[in-house]
């Protein structure tokens, strides 16, 4: 018999359980299931010294310096009665030297910005992901390119283009797979309450992909197209985003030596991260 899971709280605390990606609503029409997802990639080489100032203590850069930018559309969610949001990502490929001495090779998530404030809060508090708000509209395509932007309050910060439509090559989606490692390292960081310089959680998580979930209910292979890519990032002032600007002045200032395969996936998945685990 399967052990119940355990109830997850969330503020405010005082109305009773939410529910949410990892803990399901007592709903007799909620149904569980994967959701469905576009997936946008550019990938390009940076400078090793950039990409390592921005990973946390413990984690060291994997390969060739390499900085990844996501831009997910989820559609179909269940605990979001069947609503979506989108996704913009940066990650980079990096390795874990544990206190047993054992490597976990992943890829972490630098920061990440969402168009809806539920999965920011239930993502930050319970999983530790660097979320932050942005306007993220659906993707544009035309001519086959596909146009992405990424603003804040009207000052459009990052825009990307894609013009995938070439098959992927197995070597190049068994590449794809091989650089998530293990999964998604984050750093979870929360000040402690009128003692500020020090910390209620100051750990890096992992979620591993494939997470449970998708063990249990294996997806099909998604389809995966390959091309080119391209993302840039416009400087701001502080008066453009009061307490992001320092995020995107570094972003912008990441060079970007050579460019590598864009691709475009889509299928279905889980990403509930239920199995999330603390590295140590």
């Amino acid at each position: 018999m399967t052990a119940p899971s355990p109830t997850i709280r969330i503020m405010p605390t005082s109305f009773g359980v939410a529910a949410g990606p990892r803990q399901a609503p007592p709903h007799a029409d909620y149904r569980p299931g994967p959701i469905r997802f576009s997936r946008y990639v550019v990938r390009v080489l940076g400078r090793h010294d950039q990409l390592s100032a921005l990973l946390p203590k413990g984690l060291v850069l994997r390969g060739d310096p390499m900085a990844q930018f996501h831009f997910f559309c989820l559609r179909d969610i269940p605990w979001l009665a069947g609503r979506g949001y989108n996704i913009l990502s940066l990650m980079i490929p990096v390795r874990h030297a544990g206190t047993g001495g054992e490597a976990i090779d992943g890829v972490f998530t630098a920061v990440m910005w969402e168009n809806m404030g539920d999965p920011i809060i239930t993502g930050r508090e319970q999983l530790g992901h660097p979320k932050l708000y942005a306007q993220l509209p659906d993707p544009r395509h035309l001519n086959g390119e596909t146009h992405i932007r990424a603003s804040w309050e009207g000052f459009t910060f990052a825009e990307m283009k894609l013009a995938c439509d070439a098959p992927a090559a197995p070597a190049l989606v068994a590449d794809i797979g091989a650089s998530v490692g293990s999964g998604i390292i984050a750093h979870k960081y929360i000040p402690r309450s009128g003692q500020w310089e020090t910390a209620d959680a100051d750990y890096l998580t992992l979620s591993p992909v494939p997470g449970a979930a998708n063990l249990a209910d294996p997806q099909p292979a998604p389809a995966v197209r390959v091309g080119t890519g391209h993302i840039s990032f416009n400087v701001p002032t502080w008066q453009d985003m009061p307490t992001q600007y320092h995020i995107v002045e570094k972003l912008a200032a990441l060079e970007q030596s050579a460019p590598l395969d864009a691709f475009v996936m889509e299928g279905t998945t889980y990403l509930d991260f239920r199995d999330q685990t603390i590295l140590n």
